[in-house]
């Protein structure tokens, strides 16, 4: 008989662990990768009204395969501890934000581009004005991806693996599910190249970045809310700031992101 002690995973045989995670990764895979395809296939413009509606569709696919799994009886059904909202609300801003922020005010003393003071105003009024922008990284990335990520995979790998090994194998699976986002032209993802040193950054920055959302989300049990509080905290900087358009701000936003996930590792093992 296998016993558990608190905080620790319980232990668990690779076979029953794939069980597991295997028909998620599947639809979610499934869901995102085969309408992206068609979306290249017709051309792999997102200009294009319907290789954009391809395009927006197979971004749910994480928050659509959670969704399909909890209705056959396979969520997870854990509860956000709302009464905490106080400290894992505040931290999980901190968490999304503060990598990006780091290393917009570092990445110029190594030769990337200043911040541009405009960049926020003419995003917004190229989507019609504050709200709409914020309803837009809300939307796109953080609701559409998280139920998945942080609210059906992490949970899972949890029950067997570190909290350190639980975000890397989460990173690992995030950033593959990426890849086709980087064939479709007018994406962010496009615009950087799937070969290129921004892209290895990129795949990169995605491990020590799931630190940070295993820890608002399961050590600090905000749940899934908090995690979309991350993402879409993280989007947004990152969108504004524009600290990855350059490889020295690439390097300084993974170098922050290594740091930050390492603290908020020596965090959990000291409490």
């Amino acid at each position: 008989m296998t016993t558990t002690t608190p905080g620790r995973p319980r232990t668990a045989g690779s076979g029953s662990l794939v069980r597991e995670i295997g028909p998620f990764l599947a639809l979610a895979f499934g869901l995102s990768w085969v309408p992206w395809a068609v979306a290249v296939a017709l051309g792999g413009d997102i200009a294009d009204p319907l290789v954009y509606a391809l395009y927006g569709f197979g971004g749910f696919g994480p928050t659509l395969a959670a969704g399909v799994l909890a209705l056959l009886g396979r969520g997870t059904g854990r509860r956000v501890e709302w009464a905490a909202a106080a400290r894992w609300l505040p931290v999980a801003l901190l968490v999304g934000a503060g990598p990006a922020v780091l290393a917009a005010a570092v990445a110029p003393l190594f030769g990337a581009a200043p911040v541009d003071p405009s960049a926020l105003g003419d995003l917004a009024a190229s989507v019609g004005g504050l709200l709409p922008m914020l309803g837009l990284f809300l939307i796109t990335g953080p609701l559409a991806e998280e139920f998945g990520w942080r609210g059906h995979l992490q949970p899972r790998l949890r029950r067997a693996l570190s909290p350190a090994a639980t975000s890397a194998v989460v990173g690992a699976f995030w950033a593959l599910w990426h890849v086709p986002l980087f064939l479709l032209i007018g994406t962010s993802q496009s615009a950087m190249g799937l070969f290129s040193p921004s892209a290895l950054l990129f795949f990169a920055a995605m491990l020590p970045l799931s630190v940070g959302y295993w820890f608002v989300s399961e050590r600090l049990r905000g749940g899934v809310p908090a995690a979309v509080v991350v993402h879409t905290a993280g989007n947004m900087s990152l969108t504004l700031l524009a600290v990855t358009r350059s490889v020295p701000g690439g390097l300084v936003f993974v170098a922050a992101a290594v740091v930050t996930a390492g603290v908020l590792l020596l965090v959990t093992r000291r409490t």
